[in-house]
């Protein structure tokens, strides 16, 4: 496991816990903390669930907490796009402590239910104690990862006697490896390998949190003009793209969330090819005798990286290029191995990517379309996105911060910035005859829960 992943793996598999957590129907709710309170428009006070103790049997206390949290701002880069690292954090006493940020955080409970943001004390022999109801007991990388119960865990003992976490990269083997019982669980099962699973396997598919889009440039042609960035997002026929790529399974995206993050959304990016044609008419694009439209002496085409990561990525962008040669784009597609090496310098059209959404409705924008933006590789700039972008910052009630992420999609359908396509599904696979109270999450963070039993 790389730094960056061991907290997002810690949780998954029983291990470590956040002050906050969102629950399956993508809710905030407290976990080791008891209540999270705003005090005025830059501090939070955070008071501890008690008689909580580390996997080393020391308390819980605030200034073990305000520690592990300095921590996470000083060596993990992600903890940054949800935290200030800046924020002052003071102990006011054994249970409490208050957060401070430079500027108004309306989603501060938000982002401490982040993995980046997992209870730790500082590492003893290499291992850092958490609080979960799994206890880490031996790692062999990139082969097995087994966790024993804790038994003073603050919820009481867990169900599992023993929790062993596999790797096995070759899809067909980790079916072989369920159906023949040497595995109780499959999880991330790709739509083509659960397809090719008996009918004795329970499967659970759900859509999740990742979305799948399409990034374009907006400071090069031809995407520096909004017609041709708008005539290419409606000229995507994404049940088509579901159907090709994740045998019909998953959601369509047609705006900057997706459906699954609880999020109230604004369509958008719906498949209209006769208003994609007129829109590149408008445009000046004119169809040629080859079926690529021309302007100036110029064609419509352009350069779309992708890249291996996940298997469906490139599929996307070879069946969209298909849909976009309908309206007269041509598109080329060219996979990389490095997607941020290749477009983080401005030096592309347009780019495959993808990425965890946090039910946040602050998150898809800060990472990906306001000025500075990690993600913001296409040079996006909207003074009216930055100034809704703000009072949503600034905001911590749920009702002002739904009609705030509202405006914030409207201001995204009319500009295309980005061509937003699909949200994969989640997939788990597992043996029914002995795995029982599994609750699939649209977030795979969240897999070993107390109520996940098996029993032989």
């Amino acid at each position: 496991m790389t730094q960056g992943s061991v907290g997002y793996n810690m949780i998954t598999y029983g291990a470590g816990e956040t002050l906050m957590r969102i629950t399956p129907e993508q809710q905030l709710e407290p976990w080791l903390a008891e209540t999270i309170t705003r005090v005025d428009p830059n501090t939070w006070q955070v008071t501890l669930r008690q008689n909580v103790r580390f996997h080393d049997g020391s308390p819980l206390t605030a200034e073990a907490v305000a520690e592990s949290i300095r921590s996470s701002l000083t060596t993990l880069a992600g903890a940054k796009n949800f935290l200030p690292t800046e924020t002052e954090i003071s102990v006011t006493d054994a249970q409490t402590l208050t957060l401070r940020t430079p500027e108004p955080a309306g989603n501060l409970p938000y982002s401490l239910a982040n993995w980046n943001f997992v209870i730790h004390r500082p590492a003893q022999n290499g291992v850092s104690p958490l609080t979960g109801m799994y206890r880490p007991v031996r790692l062999e990388k990139d082969q097995e990862f087994v966790l024993e119960p804790f038994a003073d865990h603050w919820g009481g003992p867990p169900p599992l006697a023993q929790v062993v976490v596999r790797r096995i990269t070759d899809g067909n083997a980790r079916a072989l490896a369920l159906q023949s019982g040497d595995l109780d669980m499959l999880t991330n099962v790709p739509p083509n390998i659960a397809a090719s699973l008996p009918a004795d396997v329970t499967q659970t598919s759900v859509p999740g949190t990742r979305l799948h889009y399409v990034i374009l440039n907006n400071t090069r042609a031809p995407f520096d003009d909004v017609r041709v960035r708008t005539a290419a997002a409606h000229a995507i026929d994404r049940e088509a793209l579901l159907a090709a790529t994740l045998e019909g399974q998953g959601s369509v995206a047609t705006n900057m969330y997706p459906s699954s993050v609880g999020i109230s959304i604004v369509p958008a990016q719906e498949t209209n090819i006769e208003q994609a044609k007129q829109l590149l008419d408008e445009a000046g694009w004119v169809a040629g005798a080859d079926g690529v439209r021309t302007k100036d002496g110029q064609r419509l085409e352009f350069l779309l990286y992708s890249y291996p990561g996940r298997p469906e990525i490139t599929a996307l962008a070879i069946t969209m290029q298909a849909q976009l040669a309908a309206i007269g784009v041509a598109v080329k597609v060219e996979e990389v191995q490095d997607i941020t090496s290749q477009i983080e310098g401005g030096e592309f059209q347009a780019s495959m990517f993808s990425v965890r959404v946090a039910s946040d409705p602050q998150y898809m924008p800060g990472v990906s379309l306001v000025s500075g933006a990690a993600y913001n590789y296409g040079g996006y700039q909207s003074a009216a996105l930055e100034a809704v972008f703000a009072q949503l910052r600034a905001t911590s009630e749920l009702d002002e911060r739904q009609s705030l992420a509202r405006q914030m999609q409207e201001i995204v359908a009319q500009d295309t910035p980005n061509i937003y396509l699909v949200a994969p599904p989640l997939i788990t696979a597992f043996n029914s005859a002995v795995v029982s109270g599994y609750t699939p999450h649209p977030d795979d963070l969240y897999l070993v829960t107390r109520e996940l039993t098996v029993t032989r």
